[in-house]
């Protein structure tokens, strides 16, 4: 039995939430403030808390709004629509499972099925709707200062109750009430949270001692189950008793002396050791160094989190499968959700922590001959932990507009990046995805936690970019731009992709993230073998560069400049998965264009053409050039100048930085590349 998928509405920023569960691991992801606290919260309210309770805060803005327009409402039963918190939750079973007090949700008899629907709710239902307006209304009658929503927000709890009911799969008017007791029964549910208390201030903390004494009590069965440590701890108690009895023997005798009867107060001072006491009050960790043994606290705080997030699963886990209790079976669904392991770690911990997870969640269901059934929920904001797990355990969560957050499975992608019936056009698909799933995790992982991104061909644009950037930055800032927010403050990823951006087309689309693409026109002619041949613009006919000729969906290089008078910007179509002109898009696509009476081809000859005098003021000191007389010749065109006298485009970009003034003014930005940074700010 697992947990397939939940639906999660009106909760806070989750107004309409839909995200599915792995079998062993799901990693939700996503940029602060996407919701990812607020999905653990509601997770933990109705599967852990005794006695669920919610804020006029926690409902997602809309529903707030929905319930300020109760006011002074006379709403009829069949005109009234219940407001609600809810969490559904969806899940599937086997033959083979013994379903037990899950057979409570059943309401269909169809053995093929195999499907159980659980609804919680937090919700006005219509008596306590008539109530809460009619006790508003009385209080204003009494002349009482109080708003409806300072009404509503003291007293929420009053008229909004909690109820569970078990819906009929693929019938959900389909249902019954069922009790929050019969769900433990059915789901256990446990937390490992971000703040995990861990410290290492004035050698004070003894966090991990206490995990250690946690953990004895919750992995030992019974007290025989370690035989070697009750013998020590019987001669241990013979021993001191032995010594006690002489240390409180003059007391022992005064108290006898002093008594009625002697023999009754005669008193047996012994030991009696607990193995629970003992690791609760005298189990101190160290950790060696070298042939030295230090305290716990002596640790930085990254192997303290680590250590005390390893100590806490392992509890968690012997809590959720039972281990303790021998006559008892774990509950057919186990979850645990671990917040944020990557809290204090370096890069290198957070691989090493995801990487070896999995194995020690697959090594506890065997330990139980897989009679527990685990599933785990880690969320995380780490790049690096990101990398090194399955593309498809990853849950993304991205805010859809500033009140609502949404969730995508990037196990999705392949089905819409992989859909052609043509054989050769599937494996160019297959190919393509496993690029992007391959680049992404390895390489470009930040892209899920960025807020816009750009995307450039090679090395020249990625060393200068930042540099151009900062440039832009300045102009508006000494301009006393309004409310400017500077580009290198900002939250975006450079990536660089070659001639490939187009291959990243719809991940880009299912992310959702504001991108540049900066590419080069790439003009070519058909060469007398009939293959395209690199050319200057005067000669061109077509492109070569393939991003553009599947962004436009042209390869005319006249259609293509006609195209680019106006911004080329795209929007994503998720049903049918392809990117339209749209004038509100968030892709927008950069070639070079003319700019003083020149139209370049690349990157290096727009910047020729701009920049010509800074170059032939630095052509002594840059070392990447060669031909360097040619660079005054008045009969070669940019292109020529470009194809002559630059001998290595990567260090080019390293002599414009090197030999630039500490502002960069020295030099321009080419136009097309001034404006895609312009249209990023927006």
């Amino acid at each position: 039995m697992k947990l397939e998928s939940a639906e999660i509405r009106n909760y806070r920023m989750l107004k309409c939430l839909d995200v599915d569960f792995e079998d062993i691991l799901s990693l939700i992801i996503g940029k602060n403030n996407s919701g990812k606290t607020s999905f653990l919260s509601i997770l933990r309210k109705f599967l852990s808390d005794a006695k669920p309770e919610f804020s006029y805060e926690d409902f997602s803005i809309e529903t707030q709004r929905d319930i300020l327009s109760l006011e002074n409402s006379t709403l009829k039963a069949d005109e009234y629509v219940p407001t609600a918190i809810s969490l559904k939750l969806h899940i599937s079973y086997s033959d083979s499972d013994n379903i037990g007090n899950a057979s409570a949700l059943l309401l269909d008899l169809d053995d093929a099925m195999h499907r159980l629907v659980v609804l919680f709710e937090y919700t006005l239902l219509f008596e306590k709707y008539q109530k809460l307006v009619s006790d508003f209304a009385e209080q204003q009658s009494k002349g009482l200062p109080q708003t409806f929503i300072q009404f509503i927000t003291k007293h929420i709890n009053r008229y909004f109750s909690i109820s569970v009911k078990a819906l009929e799969y693929g019938n959900e008017n389909n249902s019954k009430t069922v009790s929050p007791d019969i769900i433990k029964e059915i789901i256990s549910f446990q937390t490992i949270g971000a703040k995990r208390d861990v410290d290492n201030e004035q050698g004070h903390s003894r966090s991990l001692s206490i995990l250690a004494s946690k953990y004895y009590n919750s992995c030992v069965n019974s007290e025989t189950e370690f035989p070697d440590l009750q013998k020590q701890l019987f001669e241990t108690d013979e021993n001191l008793s032995g010594i006690y009895k002489g240390l409180f023997q003059p007391i022992v005798k005064e108290i006898a002396a002093m008594s009625y009867n002697p023999k009754e107060a005669e008193l047996s001072i012994i030991s009696t050791l607990s193995e629970k006491k003992i690791f609760q009050d005298n189990t101190t960790v160290k950790y060696k160094h070298e042939d030295t043994l230090l305290p716990e606290d002596y640790n930085g705080l990254g192997y303290l989190n680590l250590f005390s997030m390893i100590f806490n699963i392992r509890i968690k886990l012997d809590y959720l499968s039972k281990k303790n209790k021998v006559d008892e079976n774990p509950t057919p669904i186990n979850l645990l959700f671990i917040e944020e392991p990557e809290a204090h770690t370096h890069p290198q911990m957070q691989y090493v922590f995801i990487t070896n997870i999995k194995q020690i969640l697959q090594d506890q269901q065997k330990q139980s001959g897989n009679k527990f059934a685990l599933q785990t929920i880690i969320s995380t904001h780490s790049s690096h932990i990101v990398s090194q797990c399955d593309f498809k355990d990853i849950k993304y969560f991205y805010r859809e507009n500033s009140t609502s957050v949404k969730s995508r499975s990037l196990k999705n992608l392949y089905t819409e990046m992989v859909n052609s019936t043509d054989d050769e056009t599937r494996a160019s698909e297959e190919r393509a995805y496993r690029f992007v799933k391959q680049y992404v995790t390895l390489n470009r992982a930040e892209l899920f936690f960025a807020d816009k991104a750009i995307l450039i061909e090679g090395d020249t644009e990625r060393m200068l970019i930042s540099a151009m950037m900062k440039k832009y930055d300045d102009t508006m800032l000494a301009a006393n731009a309004n409310n400017y927010e500077p580009l290198l403050s900002q939250n975006i990823s450079v990536i660089e992709v070659g001639a490939h951006s187009y291959n990243f087309a719809t991940f880009l689309g299912f992310i959702g993230i504001k991108t540049l693409i900066i590419t080069d026109l790439d003009c070519a002619k058909m060469s007398k073998n009939n293959r395209l041949t690199k050319c200057r613009f005067t000669e061109g006919t077509s492109t070569t560069n393939a991003s553009i000729k599947n962004f436009t969906k042209l390869s005319s290089l006249t259609d293509i400049i006609k195209l680019a008078k106006v911004p080329i910007v795209f929007e994503f179509n998720s049903q049918s998965n392809s990117w339209s002109a749209s004038e509100s898009g968030k892709l927008r696509l950069l070639f070079q264009q003319e700019e003083q009476g020149y139209q370049a081809r690349s990157f290096e000859d727009a910047f020729l053409s701009i920049n010509k005098d800074y170059v032939i003021a630095n052509q002594d000191n840059f070392s990447s050039l060669k031909c360097i007389s040619s660079l005054s010749d008045a009969n070669l065109d940019y292109y020529d100048l470009a194809d002559m006298c630059i001998e290595s485009k990567t260090a080019f970009a390293l002599d414009i930085l090197l030999f630039s003034d500490e502002t960069n003014t020295s030099w321009d930005t080419p136009r097309y590349i001034q404006e895609g940074l312009s249209w990023l700010t927006q």
